[in-house]
């Protein structure tokens, strides 16, 4: 519906930062990057010409004349949204294709356990499910991806999932072997088991970046768990996230004052208005699962 307003969903996403508290807050809701809806409600203000939300903090809040502007829309948008929420359920049944590529170890860790649920709660969903290191960038607005590489993924929407915080491991025989690691130098001078071509580490204390440095790869394996057990069975040192570490495995940390990088994953699809809905249910019973992730993992040397 478009009038001297604009169009009608501008004045929901007002209506939605007001009930929420904030834009962040609001666009979290709404699944809509920040960016969009910040030029959208600046277009509505400059269209009524009246200030509806001002800075506070790092946040965007309603001014006076906004908290005014909300209480007489909210009645209104609450019967759009109750109405259309009717019509959606009555009409939208769940059911159709889900194109998922998530590294395998990844499934084992959290998705499969969500994507069989989902399968059982949903039964005329179907997935066409990817398990590869590889990159597989959405083609459709059925397609999802969990990675950690955003290149080439501009004109998608990549949704934060979790941090990988990865320490420095190695098997005692190796140690045994190759003999005392008291500086980063020396590190770079072991064979290093690696689950990709990367050569440049980028090495911290605590929060200071302190060093980048360059590794050599005797094996490189695109499956973390083969990484973890070739490292168990001497071939090298590596970089490995916490989570896969456990006291029963053969290995010790190696110079565990210093820490990689974290590494940031995300769960990536095709920017949609609309999105099918069987999508957009799995999308959240994802970011759901992820919260079994985020126990803190402890590993002592």
């Amino acid at each position: 519906m478009n009038s001297i307003f604009g169009n009608i969903d501008d004045l929901y996403l007002f209506c939605s930062v007001v009930e929420q508290g904030s834009l962040l807050a609001a666009s979290k809701k709404l699944q809509l990057p920040v960016s969009t809806m910040s030029r959208r409600l600046s277009a509505l203000e400059q269209r009524v010409g009246t200030r509806l939300l001002e800075k506070k903090g790092r946040e965007l809040v309603a001014t006076q004349s906004g908290l005014e502007a909300f209480e007489l829309l909210r009645s209104g948008m609450e019967s759009i949204e109750t109405g259309f929420g009717q019509m959606l359920s009555e009409t939208q049944e769940v059911s159709g294709n889900i194109k998922l590529a998530i590294p395998h170890n990844f499934y084992r860790a959290f998705v499969g356990e969500v994507v069989e649920q989902f399968l059982v709660d949903y039964p005329k969903v179907t997935l066409d499910l990817v398990l590869s290191q590889e990159q597989v960038v959405p083609q459709t607005d059925r397609d999802l991806l969990i990675t950690f590489d955003l290149a080439q993924m501009d004109d998608m929407i990549a949704r934060p999932l979790f941090k990988a915080h990865h320490g420095f491991f190695a098997s005692p025989e190796y140690l045994a072997k190759v003999g005392p690691i008291n500086d980063l130098k020396r590190l770079t001078e072991l064979n290093w088991v690696s689950v990709d071509h990367v050569v440049d580490i980028s090495v911290y204390e605590q929060q200071d970046l302190v060093d980048v440095i360059q590794v050599k790869p005797k094996l490189i394996v695109n499956d973390i768990l083969a990484v973890c057990g070739a490292v168990e069975k001497g071939l090298g040192v590596a970089s490995l996230p916490f989570r896969h570490v456990h006291q029963g495995m053969n290995m010790v940390r190696v110079l565990p004052q210093y820490q990689r990088s974290a590494r940031q994953a995300y769960l990536v699809y095709k920017q949609r208005r609309y999105q099918p809905k069987a999508l957009s249910l799995l999308v959240e019973r994802l970011m759901s699962g992820v919260e079994k992730m985020q126990k803190p993992q402890r590993f002592t040397v």
